[in-house]
This record gives structure tokens, sequence and C-alpha cells, in this order.
């Protein structure tokens, strides 16, 4: 079978649309985990230990490459491989482990900064996403560029992988999204009908459909076909958003879309009804981070306003607020347990219990901010990139 018919295989195997709507209690179903070990209204409660931003540094690894600030770190899903990418237009692959410090790799291609980086499923392709338009597509075993996707006419904001396939999702300042064959470097659809920035998206997690918001004055949610590339559903309007979208996730059934945006509003929307179910009313600035847990009840988002909100998805109410000296840039969430990561401007990061809303470890290191973070796939370590141009790893527990 040819890389196009595979891919094909992938995107339109079945039927975009399907099943009854579903409703918030859909996302609490009763074989999930309880959330509930203790009291959970602790909104304004950080439970942050004192003096949490230490001169020590906790970091297990330092990688010290970049000439710029790291804006964009990933973990492989299947090794102790890491890349980061930056405002020196480079990305570099790190073996965790390593006690050199030596990178494995340096990616050079890149014109300008580095904003977004991706593993796919295999961990053998790394996308790299870049302020002068381009996707890189990097062999991660040769440390070299497969393929140099052309076509945005403006800054790469974010890259996603099929769960199931070497394709590849981005999205542009320019006003549209675009969908590659890594493998062939072939567009196989363009993305229009936002009027701003695509500022976030990604595949469902079924692969069946993508989901992008537009920022600015665009303020919409839109659904597409991958296969037909036509857009199937628009959430717009001041019911949904008044302000531009700046992220979002989709919940693992793949039918619940969370979305945060600049004026500090969440919202809960069912993407196969169209139905608005519930606006989250908490932050008092940009949302710049959101999360949906796929096996529990909650949800996340952080924003510029310095406050992590855990939610509770089927009240849509505030379960805890935890509070932070900067802004809320980056949040993870652990791959099996109820632990939010949250990546601040302070120079810390933080581990957070959602049950509970205590902050049950910090990591200090970093001198400046701290731009993105990634958790390892089992669970054992965080990467950080920082304003500081390092990247640092820390152990968890």
């Amino acid at each position: 079978m040819s890389s196009d018919d595979e891919a094909e295989q992938f995107v339109g195997d079945e039927q975009g649309l399907h099943g009854d709507s579903h409703e918030v209690a859909d996302l609490t179903g009763a074989d999930e985990a309880p959330l509930d070990e203790e009291d959970s209204d602790n909104e304004n409660d950080t439970g942050m230990p004192e003096n949490s931003h230490d001169a020590h540094d906790d970091s297990v690894h330092t990688f010290e490459g970049h000439t710029g600030a790291v804006f964009a770190v990933a973990w492989s899903p299947t090794s102790n491989l890491v890349a980061t990418g930056g405002a020196d237009d480079r990305v570099f692959l790190w073996q965790v482990g390593d006690e050199t410090g030596a990178s494995t790799a340096e990616l050079c291609g890149h014109t300008d900064t580095v904003a977004s980086l991706r593993f796919n499923m295999s961990g053998t392709l790394l996308a790299s996403g870049g302020l002068d338009g381009h996707v890189g597509i990097w062999d991660t075993a040769a440390g070299a560029c497969r393929h140099s996707l052309e076509g945005p006419g403006g800054a790469i904001e974010w890259v996603d992988w099929h769960p199931r396939g070497d394709i590849v999702l981005a999205g542009s300042e320019d006003f549209t999204a675009w969908l590659w064959n890594a493998q062939t470097a072939a567009c196989m659809q363009v993305f229009t009908g936002h009027s701003g920035p695509v500022r976030c998206g990604r595949f469902t997690p079924d692969g069946k459909l993508v989901v992008t918001g537009g920022g600015e004055y665009d303020a919409s949610l839109r659904v597409w076909d991958p296969k037909t590339g036509t857009c199937v559903r628009t959430m717009q309007g001041q019911q949904f958003h008044p302000t531009g979208l700046t992220a979002l996730d989709v919940h693992a059934d793949s039918s619940i879309v969370l979305t945060g945006a600049e004026d500090g509003s969440a919202c809960l929307t069912n993407i196969q009804t169209g139905r608005l179910l519930g606006r989250l009313a908490g932050h008092t600035d940009s949302i710049e981070t959101v999360r949906m847990s796929p096996s529990m009840p909650y949800s996340a988002t952080g924003s510029v306003d310095g406050n992590l909100i855990i939610w509770d998805n089927t009240s849509l109410s505030v379960r805890s607020t935890c509070t932070h000296p900067e802004a809320v840039v980056r949040l993870v969430l652990h791959p099996s347990q109820p632990l939010v990561y949250t990546a601040c401007l302070d120079g810390v990061a933080r581990c957070w219990d959602a049950r509970t809303g205590t902050c049950t470890q910090q990591w200090s290191g970093h001198q400046e901010g701290i731009q993105d973070i990634a958790v390892s796939m089992d669970g054992n370590s965080v990467i950080t990139g920082s304003d500081d141009n390092t990247a640092r790893v820390f152990t968890i527990g």
C-alpha cells in the first residue's frame, strides 16, 4: 500500500460524526475512577509550600545547547529522547540519562523561532513548527530532516499528529490550517474559513475530525472533515467566546471540546451536536493552556492571571484555584494519576493534586520564566524549557 493510500485510510475510513449526542455526564461514566478523596472545595487555597522560588537547582539533567530562549519541549512516547526548540531557530534532540549533557542531534533548517514540537505516536518522527511558516519533519533515529513542509503564508502556531498515522496537522497565523502526509510531503488539505490566526487545534482522539480555534476577532471553534476539507460545524457568537480563542483540548470520547479565550473565559462544547454545555467563569485574564482528563471528571485551565483552575465537569464549578506568583503558560497532565504540572513565568515548575488543589511538589533551577513543559510517558519525569536558554529535566516524586 502506498503512503498516500495509507494516509487516506487513516483519515477516511469511518464517518466523521457518529453516535447519539453526549451530555457533560458522559464524561463521568460509572466505571471511572472517583475524583473525590478529600474535600474538593479548595477555591483560593493554593496549598503551595512557602519560599516557592528557591535558588537551588532541583534538575537531574540540564541541556545548554541553545543560544536563545527555549519555547518548545517534547518527550518521545517510546523512549527517553526529548526535543527542544527555541529562539535560535534550532531544534535539538537529547537523550535523558546521558551524563555528558551532549545533544544527540542538532536539527537546523528553520530561519525563525521554533515555537512548537510534537513526536508522532511511534516516536520515529518529530514535527517542528516555526515562525518562518515551515513545518519540519525530522527522522529521530538519523537526526536528519525528512521534509520541510511549505504552504502557509504566516507563522506556524502549533503542530499535531494523527493518532494512528504519519499525517501532520498545523495551524498558521495566516488564518489557515494545513494537513500533510509526512512520509511524502504531499499536502492533503488546506482548511480555510477562519478570519483570524488559527491559534489552537488538533485531531480528535479517534482521528476522525480536526478541531481548530480562531484567535483575535475570529473567536470561533471549527470542526473539519479531514478527508474532504469541509467545515462540518462552527461555534461562534457572544454566547460562546466574545474574544479570540487561545487554547483547546478534546476529551478522550472525541465529542467534548474545552476552549479557552483571551478574555479569560472557558467553554465546554459538544461538537457532535454543536451544543454549548457551559461557560466556565473564574479567570480574570487570558487563558493560555487547557487540558481535559481522559478518565476522570475534571478539566484544568491556566491563565496569565497566575491561576490554575481545576473544574468539575459535572457541575461546571470550580473545584480548586491554585495560585502562582506569575502567569501560568502551560500545563500537562500525568498519564495515569490525578496530577497537573504547570509551567510558570516565575521560573518554577509545580505539581498539583487535582483532587485537593494542593501543591505536592515544585522544582527550581531555571533563572528565568518557563515557557513549556512535557511529561514522560511513564510519568516519572518532566522536562521544561525556559527563557534562560536551557531545558531541564526534573524527577517526579
